[in-house]
């Protein structure tokens, strides 16, 4: 028996409670989660509003959870050099049978066979202790940096998405005639921790960074953006950029996203991460498909990631963690037990990121 965070997928809720579930009979890891990230995807859940989001096989519920950073408390011999006593980042996603799942690259499934922890057909990883094969583990080696390693499964979808960036921007010449992106604008819809992370890693590649949405920001998340050199504006009193070379998306609302499309350069990128499936829709006319096809601009959608982009996660959560004062620390602006549920059932005001300590 385990305590775990657990709903019933499709339809929603959420219980903290002793449930029974059963010992893999293949594994190398014994693994005791010491913090889990709360995010849109486990809200969505909990409010029964991801019709795709499915229970484990064999089982009534499904067990939260696919943001983690846990300690291996047994494991045995083995390749990836897993050893009792680390810190590790757990996967999310798991292979299906597909060609780009046969070669680590799941994130990329094509079969949609693929399974997520806490999502599809795989518990996750609110509960007091898992099982897990080594080759699903990243290790996180600045223990001074647990509770921040947290972030590293967010962070892992902006590696992604900038790799996606990196792939489409080639079908022109995107970078200035110095070979680089200085002067560019960089747009990012939304204000949560995932828009927080694209500001930083857009500010790697030296855009100029917006943020934006459709309130004002709180003090402390404009300190956060003045350390990692964006500006945030509140779209409803005007847009102070004029033309936006990247434009990110965090919010999954088509009337925000469109709002912005018809801004965009000639040759410019934009990528949809946020996914809102009961957001309301929006009427797209034959201008604004002209507007795109007649400024190649690239729009496509970005999901996920492999275990490469973990460990640059890592890397660069290290890195910005250091280089800025503790700002990865900052995005973290609640940390709560598993029994209190009420967390999943509403944003707390002020939130970045919230996170359960086990």
């Amino acid at each position: 028996m385990v305590n775990a965070l657990t709903t019933n997928a499709p339809s929603g809720g959420i219980e903290f409670h002793n449930v029974q579930i059963s010992d893999p009979k293949d594994f190398e890891v014994k693994l005791k989660p010491l913090y889990t990230g709360i995010c849109g995807t486990d809200r969505g859940e909990v409010h029964g509003n991801l019709s795709f989001a499915y229970n484990h096989p064999g089982y009534n519920f499904l067990v939260l959870g696919h943001e983690a950073v846990c300690q291996v408390i047994d494991a045995q011999e083995n390749e990836y050099g897993i050893k009792t006593g680390d810190y590790v980042v757990p996967v999310v996603r798991r292979p299906g049978e597909c060609v780009n799942c046969r070669i680590g690259r799941e994130d990329n499934c094509s079969d949609g066979k693929k399974n997520e922890a806490g999502i599809t057909g795989l518990h996750g990883f609110m509960r007091d202790y898992f099982f897990d094969m080594p080759e699903n583990l990243v290790k996180v080696n600045d223990r001074s940096m647990v509770r921040e390693a947290v972030l590293t499964e967010p962070a892992k979808n902006v590696m992604k998405a900038f790799e996606v960036f990196d792939t489409v921007s080639r079908r022109s010449i995107f970078q200035n005639k110095d070979s680089t992106f200085i002067g560019k604008n960089c747009l990012i819809i939304g204000s949560g921790s995932e828009a927080f992370l694209y500001s930083m890693m857009a500010n790697e590649y030296r855009f100029n960074v917006y943020m934006t949405n459709r309130h004002s920001l709180e003090e402390s998340k404009l300190s956060i953006l003045e350390k990692t050199g964006s500006i945030f504006f509140d779209y409803t009193s005007g847009i102070p950029l004029k033309g936006i070379d990247l434009l990110i998306d965090t919010s999954g609302d088509p009337a925000t996203i469109f709002r912005f499309v018809r801004t965009m350069n000639n040759n410019g990128v934009a990528i949809l991460f946020g996914t809102k499936g009961n957001a309301p829709g929006t009427q797209v006319n034959g201008e604004d498909i002209d507007y795109i096809i007649e400024r190649n601009i690239s729009m496509v959608g970005s999901v996920d990631g492999s275990k490469k982009h973990y460990l640059d996660a890592l890397r660069y959560i290290e890195k910005w963690n250091h280089a800025h004062n503790s700002v990865i620390g900052d995005l973290i602006t609640g940390t709560y037990s598993p029994e209190n549920t009420e967390i999943f059932l509403k944003k707390p005001e002020g939130e970045i990121k919230s996170i359960i300590k086990w």
